[in-house]
């Protein structure tokens, strides 16, 4: 009778979102499990420490309760591979698993929970005026737990990042002296495969694996205008969507399948295909989408200049959640917990 009552109780429990808090210049980030459509703000389970006003970027590991945060953890004049990645949980203190990361990227968490990283060297300041520093830049696989680090590609040059996962592809953005390009990098074999050629304004990733294609929003040359464009990664075939004013169309996935982006700020999310809404707006920002788990959808109202808010919406009716949050912090939903 107790081990029902227990699961009954536990089955009531409203879902949590695993919410990153940090004042504005502050050096010490908490983490949050934030019940979704309480009144109260819950306490504080875990925190670090990282330089003033850093960037803080995490992701919940798939079936725990641990989330793998990053921040810049050296001051230095350059902070290009400054930051460190964090292992957060609950009545436990937060443990600095690697550094030499790249700034202000987030870590890659496949569904099987497997880490990945990116992390480099700042190369030689260039002898040319208007030439770019090529950089030392390695992904790496991390044990999650200690952080041992697997490197799965070496490389030189302007800039790599970790788009996404594809099975056991990493689809990754790489941008040196051959140009900027997608690739496809088999985590276990360690064989690359060329995906094709896209801006170098490219940014905002998002894989989708069920419609094997990776989105993106990148600035046409022709046009003067930003694009949601899809590449797909079995063909390699590019597309456009959709289009608008601003860099900040947010590509989204829906779980059921359409794509969303935002046309302008204040408007919301809208169908590329169909223009219908798909996510109002909470204010006069964007809605950038976290999470999309247990029959919720969260993430963040971001307004330009000013502090983000937090929200969640029930999938299937669109009904708004409170995510209570404190005042005057800059937050990031690592994402849903379990």
């Amino acid at each position: 009778m107790l081990a029902l009552l227990a699961s009954l109780a536990l089955a009531a429990s409203p879902p949590e979102v695993a919410v990153l808090c940090t004042p504005p210049m502050g050096d010490t980030t908490e983490l949050r499990f934030q019940g979704v459509g309480t009144k109260a703000l819950e306490p504080a389970v875990a925190r670090f420490t990282h330089v003033e006003g850093s960037t803080v970027l995490g992701a919940v590991l798939p079936g725990t309760r641990v989330v793998l945060a990053t921040a810049t953890v050296e001051r230095s004049r350059d902070e290009s591979f400054a930051s460190g990645l964090f292992r957060l949980e609950a009545n436990t203190p937060a443990k600095l698993l690697v550094d030499r990361l790249a700034v202000s990227t987030r870590p890659l968490v496949t569904p099987e929970g497997r880490v990945f990283v990116v992390r480099g060297a700042a190369g030689a300041l260039p002898v040319e005026p208007g030439g770019l520093r090529v950089d030392a830049l390695s992904i790496d696989e991390l044990e999650p737990r200690t952080g041992a680090a697997r490197t799965v590609l070496a490389t030189r040059g302007y800039l790599l990042f970790l788009a996404g996962a594809f099975g056991r592809e990493l689809v990754v953005y790489r941008v040196d002296e051959k140009g900027a390009r997608l690739e496809a990098l088999h985590a276990d074999t360690l064989g690359e495969r060329p995906l094709g050629a896209v801006p170098d304004t490219s940014r905002d990733f998002v894989v989708d694996p069920a419609a094997h294609r990776v989105l993106f929003t990148a600035a046409s040359a022709t046009t003067r205008r930003w694009q949601v464009r899809s590449l797909d990664l079995l063909t390699g075939e590019l597309s456009t969507l959709a289009q608008g004013p601003t860099m900040a169309l947010l590509p989204t996935v829906w779980a059921d399948g359409r794509v969303a982006f935002a046309p302008a700020q204040a408007a919301g999310l809208v169908d590329a295909a169909t223009g219908a809404p798909v996510l109002r707006a909470r204010g006069k920002g964007y809605e950038r989408v976290r999470a999309q788990a247990h029959g919720l959808v969260v993430g963040l109202h971001e307004t330009p200049s000013a502090l983000p808010s937090a929200f969640a919406i029930r999938a299937k009716d669109g009904a708004a959640l409170e995510v209570v949050t404190p005042p005057g912090v800059r937050l990031d939903v690592a994402g849903v917990l379990p």
